[in-house]
């Protein structure tokens, strides 16, 4: 599973997501307000201080109008020079527009009223305006002035929504949210994931696996899901032990009879001589009764075997398996490759029971002079592909061909339970069993097994 379909990140933003979405829509639709009418007070509070402290010096210099020094010109044959001020004039103006706060000279117009001059002001500075605050103020001397102020909002809302989000304040706050995502995420997918791992041992055999004492205490819907689990996981224990305990005992008690059947069969075969027909039919019945008996027993005690074992090489194992098989059907060929040779720890019986039914199964499903590749290679897993060469199977047939008692197209020949020994006893290894029709024909049986741990 990818990382960004897990439930965790999903709940994590989805609740990070929304606490950042409200966040925004307070600080959109509510601080700019707020920082709007902070913005007049300010600027008020700024130009009355300013408008005192002009009018002194316009007094002290004798009513001189207060002009704004003009920027020096850059010299004429400094381009340099030239493009650096063109430059440094237009950041500056672009500044103003951005920044409210900023230039309060740039914001105040002064008159003196006795004379009707301007005391101080820019030439740009729009009069008239709605946005126009105006007030008259007495200097110590008894002169009447004007002054007005430009409270214009010239600020947009998203320069005041990324000034925010840049903010300390709001980064404590998107941290805060953060944590507390983190925390119920934590609370909703830290019981499921246990769960997950308490299924997933189940599937793997371990039927006595039951769920966390403190999870099955929880009162709320997780306890409860906990508590439903275990009670699960005893009915299937109850069921697949019965079933288990049910094969064997019936396996057991054929085998008396079966046993006296053919101490039966011996005496017959005494009597009536052994070329008899029917004595030859019931010793031939006795021997595949004791053959499918004997494969039903290994059926329900591969649950009860342990997968771990020792740390074996494969090539020596599979090719003394190869030798026994060439040995039972002399008329086949066996080709094994080893690209990649391979440590596993396992059960080697398991895994000898396991090669051997699949290697049974495609000598006794095949053609006679089709060859069997056995081909081994290691990735992160290793990887060991049996294929024969014979016309494969049908798609349909491939979905049932590791059930119990299935023999597909042929009604003669085994019992339908080499590739269901097969299939479980690789499972008790911690690996898998996939079954497919190779392209260029035949049916391979690709068997993945972990590697051994000190690789």
């Amino acid at each position: 599973m990818k990382w960004y379909k897990r439930l965790f990140w999903k709940v994590f933003a989805s609740i990070w997501a929304v606490s950042f979405i409200v966040l925004l829509a307070t600080i959109f639709f509510v601080g700019a307000v707020a920082e709007q009418d902070r913005f007049k007070e300010v600027v008020t509070a700024k130009a009355q201080g300013y408008a005192e402290v002009m009018v002194e010096k316009y007094e002290r210099k004798g009513f001189q109008t207060l002009l704004p020094r003009p920027p020096r010109p850059p010299k004429p044959d400094d381009s340099r020079g030239r493009y650096e001020h063109d430059k440094h004039k237009k950041e500056k103006r672009d500044d103003f527009r951005r920044s409210v706060w900023l230039n309060i000279s740039e914001r105040v117009f002064i008159t003196d009223l006795k004379q009707k001059k301007k005391v101080i002001g820019f030439n740009h500075f729009r009069r008239g305006r709605d946005s126009t605050y105006i007030f008259n103020m007495n200097s110590d001397s008894g002169n009447a002035y004007q002054v007005e102020v430009d409270l214009n909002w010239e600020a947009s809302p998203f320069t005041h929504v990324f000034a925010t989000i840049l903010s300390v304040q709001m980064v404590l706050i998107l941290l805060i949210a953060s944590a507390g995502a983190l925390l119920v995420s934590m609370i909703i997918t830290r019981p499921l994931n246990l769960l997950r791992e308490h299924s997933q041992a189940i599937y793997r055999g371990e039927l006595e696996r039951r769920t966390d004492k403190k999870l099955r205490k929880r009162g709320d819907e997780l306890g409860e899901l906990a508590r439903d689990f275990d009670r699960m996981a005893d009915y299937v224990q109850q069921t697949i032990t019965s079933h288990q305990r049910l094969m064997q005992d019936v396996s057991h008690e054929l085998r008396a009879p079966l046993a006296r059947l053919q101490a039966a069969a011996g005496i017959a075969e005494q009597r009536m001589g052994e070329d008899d027909k029917a004595v030859q039919r019931i010793i031939r019945e006795c021997q595949r009764l004791d053959q499918l008996i004997g494969e039903i027993l290994s059926l329900s005690r591969l649950e009860q075997m342990e997968g771990l074992g020792e740390n074996v090489w494969l090539y020596p194992l599979l090719q003394e398996w190869v030798d026994d098989a060439h040995f039972a059907y002399p008329k086949r060929s066996f080709h094994l490759n080893m690209k990649s040779d391979c440590e596993v720890g396992v059960n080697v019986k398991l895994l000898e029971r396991a090669i051997n039914n699949i290697l049974g199964n495609a000598c006794k499903h095949t053609p006679e002079g089709t060859q069997i590749d056995l081909t081994v290679d290691k990735a992160d897993q290793c990887v060991v592909c049996i294929r024969d060469h014979g016309p494969g199977v049908t798609e349909a047939q491939l979905t049932q061909l590791c059930n119990p008692f299935y023999r597909g197209q042929s009604q003669t020949e085994g019992y339908g339970l080499g590739l269901s020994i097969a299939q479980r006893a690789i499972e008790r290894l911690g690996g898998t069993l996939v079954l497919q029709n190779h392209p260029e024909g035949g049916l391979e049986a690709i068997i993945r097994l972990p590697c051994a741990r000190n690789q």
